[in-house]
């Protein structure tokens, strides 16, 4: 079992630069609206890029064998991430270039106990 960990913190959440970094670029600090609609729309590379430990599940085999898609290399990875002031646990799919391609599910937490249990349930 192949698992890799780091700790939160560093230069801070990604979120939290987000929003500063909108609020800098127009000059306003009503950008919540928009800084959730970006962390919506780019969900799983934000996810994946805040994560703080990830285990290996396995290859994705897609569901229909005749997609076009197939063939692509995604690995399933388990993901404890921080993000937003919260601990999150889900998987993500990631392509042979260690880019995230698709969240496959996502819990968020208050306690990092409760996301840690979540990850090693993850299957």
């Amino acid at each position: 079992m192949t698992m890799i960990s780091a700790t939160p913190g560093g230069s801070g959440d990604a979120y939290g630069r987000l929003v500063q970094s909108l609020q800098m670029e127009f000059g306003t600090s009503e950008v919540s609206a928009l800084a959730a609609r970006i962390l919506e729309a780019e969900k799983a590379e934000f996810h994946w890029d805040a994560r703080v430990q990830e285990r290996y599940l396995g290859q994705h085999l897609p569901l229909d064998l005749g997609d076009a898609n197939a063939g692509d290399d995604l690995a399933r990875i388990a993901i404890l991430s921080f993000l937003a002031d919260r601990w999150h646990a889900g998987i993500c799919l990631v392509d042979g270039n260690g880019c995230a391609a698709d969240l496959l599910w996502l819990r968020s937490f208050d306690a990092r106990e409760e996301a840690a249990d979540a990850f090693a349930r993850a299957r």
